[in-house]
Protein backbone atom coordinates (compact mmCIF):
# COMPACT_ATOMS: atom_id res chain seq x y z
CA UNK A 1 0.00 0.00 0.00
CA UNK A 2 3.02 2.62 1.11
CA UNK A 3 4.24 1.57 -2.27
CA UNK A 4 1.02 2.49 -4.46
CA UNK A 5 1.07 5.90 -2.35
CA UNK A 6 4.95 6.99 -3.51
CA UNK A 7 3.94 6.08 -7.38
CA UNK A 8 1.10 8.12 -7.05
CA UNK A 9 2.74 11.01 -5.10
CA UNK A 10 5.39 10.98 -7.65
CA UNK A 11 3.40 10.97 -10.78
CA UNK A 12 1.76 13.83 -9.19
CA UNK A 13 4.68 15.79 -8.55
CA UNK A 14 6.34 15.00 -11.90
CA UNK A 15 2.80 16.23 -13.75
CA UNK A 16 2.83 18.99 -11.92
CA UNK A 17 6.61 20.62 -13.63
CA UNK A 18 6.83 22.52 -16.36
CA UNK A 19 9.66 22.88 -18.71
CA UNK A 20 11.03 26.71 -18.89
CA UNK A 21 12.79 28.72 -21.53
CA UNK A 22 16.51 30.31 -20.45
CA UNK A 23 16.38 33.60 -22.02
CA UNK A 24 19.61 36.05 -21.88
CA UNK A 25 20.30 38.45 -19.33
CA UNK A 26 21.30 41.18 -21.68
CA UNK A 27 25.10 41.14 -19.79
CA UNK A 28 26.45 40.89 -23.53
CA UNK A 29 25.37 44.78 -23.71
CA UNK A 30 27.63 46.18 -21.02
CA UNK A 31 29.27 49.18 -21.50
CA UNK A 32 32.77 48.20 -22.99
CA UNK A 33 35.04 50.89 -21.75
CA UNK A 34 36.30 50.84 -17.94
CA UNK A 35 36.71 54.27 -16.02
CA UNK A 36 37.28 55.41 -12.41
CA UNK A 37 35.48 58.13 -10.90
CA UNK A 38 37.53 60.46 -8.50
CA UNK A 39 37.16 63.47 -7.05
CA UNK A 40 38.63 67.00 -8.36
CA UNK A 41 40.94 68.96 -6.38
CA UNK A 42 40.84 72.59 -6.24
CA UNK A 43 43.50 73.74 -8.38
CA UNK A 44 44.30 77.34 -9.17
CA UNK A 45 43.86 76.81 -13.35
CA UNK A 46 46.48 80.11 -14.20
CA UNK A 47 49.08 79.47 -11.96
CA UNK A 48 48.50 75.71 -11.37
CA UNK A 49 48.92 75.72 -7.19
CA UNK A 50 47.10 73.28 -5.07
CA UNK A 51 44.25 75.53 -2.85
CA UNK A 52 42.88 73.22 -0.27
CA UNK A 53 44.20 73.71 3.16
CA UNK A 54 47.13 72.58 4.46
CA UNK A 55 49.10 72.74 7.57
CA UNK A 56 52.63 71.61 8.34
CA UNK A 57 54.81 71.51 11.24
CA UNK A 58 57.87 73.55 11.13
CA UNK A 59 59.49 73.29 14.47
CA UNK A 60 60.55 70.54 15.95
CA UNK A 61 61.42 68.74 12.79
CA UNK A 62 60.48 64.65 12.90
CA UNK A 63 62.86 63.10 15.37
CA UNK A 64 64.45 65.70 16.74
CA UNK A 65 66.08 65.65 19.92
CA UNK A 66 64.72 68.73 22.26
CA UNK A 67 66.83 69.85 24.89
CA UNK A 68 64.66 70.82 28.08
CA UNK A 69 61.07 70.35 29.07
CA UNK A 70 59.07 72.91 27.07
CA UNK A 71 57.78 71.59 23.56
CA UNK A 72 57.62 75.40 21.60
CA UNK A 73 55.72 74.11 18.39
CA UNK A 74 55.17 76.42 15.39
CA UNK A 75 53.42 75.86 12.42
CA UNK A 76 52.53 76.83 9.17
CA UNK A 77 48.97 76.90 7.33
CA UNK A 78 48.12 77.96 4.26
CA UNK A 79 44.57 78.21 2.41
CA UNK A 80 42.40 78.30 5.78
CA UNK A 81 41.66 81.21 7.55
CA UNK A 82 42.32 81.19 11.10
CA UNK A 83 39.37 82.29 13.67
CA UNK A 84 38.43 81.88 17.17
CA UNK A 85 35.99 79.16 17.61
CA UNK A 86 32.29 79.52 16.91
CA UNK A 87 29.11 78.48 16.62
CA UNK A 88 28.53 79.77 13.14
CA UNK A 89 31.42 78.79 10.61
CA UNK A 90 32.56 80.12 7.42
CA UNK A 91 33.78 78.22 4.68
CA UNK A 92 37.36 78.26 4.64
CA UNK A 93 37.86 79.58 8.69
CA UNK A 94 38.42 77.98 11.81
CA UNK A 95 41.50 76.97 14.06
CA UNK A 96 44.39 74.80 14.65
CA UNK A 97 43.78 71.76 17.35
CA UNK A 98 47.18 70.42 18.65
CA UNK A 99 47.67 67.25 20.72
CA UNK A 100 51.27 66.07 22.54
CA UNK A 101 50.21 62.51 23.61
CA UNK A 102 47.28 63.51 25.43
CA UNK A 103 47.35 66.48 26.05
CA UNK A 104 45.41 69.27 24.28
CA UNK A 105 45.03 73.12 22.74
CA UNK A 106 43.57 75.35 20.39
CA UNK A 107 43.44 78.24 19.17
CA UNK A 108 44.15 80.63 16.32
CA UNK A 109 47.54 81.13 17.13
CA UNK A 110 50.52 79.40 15.04
CA UNK A 111 52.93 78.86 18.20
CA UNK A 112 51.88 76.26 20.99
CA UNK A 113 53.94 76.31 23.96
CA UNK A 114 53.74 72.67 26.31
CA UNK A 115 55.87 73.28 29.23
CA UNK A 116 57.27 70.25 32.08
CA UNK A 117 56.99 67.55 29.80
CA UNK A 118 58.43 64.10 30.51
CA UNK A 119 61.57 62.60 29.09
CA UNK A 120 60.98 60.02 26.46
CA UNK A 121 59.01 59.98 23.06
CA UNK A 122 56.07 62.38 22.44
CA UNK A 123 53.96 62.18 19.51
CA UNK A 124 52.80 66.26 18.27
CA UNK A 125 49.61 65.96 16.22
CA UNK A 126 48.50 68.95 14.61
CA UNK A 127 45.16 69.30 13.07
CA UNK A 128 42.72 71.82 11.24
CA UNK A 129 39.06 72.27 12.68
CA UNK A 130 36.27 74.66 11.29
CA UNK A 131 35.11 76.91 14.22
CA UNK A 132 31.87 74.55 15.13
CA UNK A 133 34.71 72.19 15.89
CA UNK A 134 34.33 69.71 12.91
CA UNK A 135 37.48 67.98 11.87
CA UNK A 136 39.00 68.75 8.85
CA UNK A 137 40.97 66.06 6.83
CA UNK A 138 44.06 68.00 7.10
CA UNK A 139 46.37 67.27 10.21
CA UNK A 140 50.06 66.45 10.81
CA UNK A 141 51.64 64.19 12.86
CA UNK A 142 55.68 63.74 14.04
CA UNK A 143 57.31 62.07 16.76
CA UNK A 144 60.29 63.65 19.08
CA UNK A 145 62.57 62.85 21.89
CA UNK A 146 63.45 64.47 25.36
CA UNK A 147 66.44 62.51 26.96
Amino acid sequence: MRLLYLIILTAVVISCTQTMGIKTSGAEKVVKDAYIRTTEIDIDKENQIDVQPKIDIISPRDNEIIKGRTLIIKLNVSNFKLVTPDRYPKEGQGYIQVWVDDMEARSSNTEFVFENETNGTHAIKAKLMLSNNTLLPYSKTIKVFIP
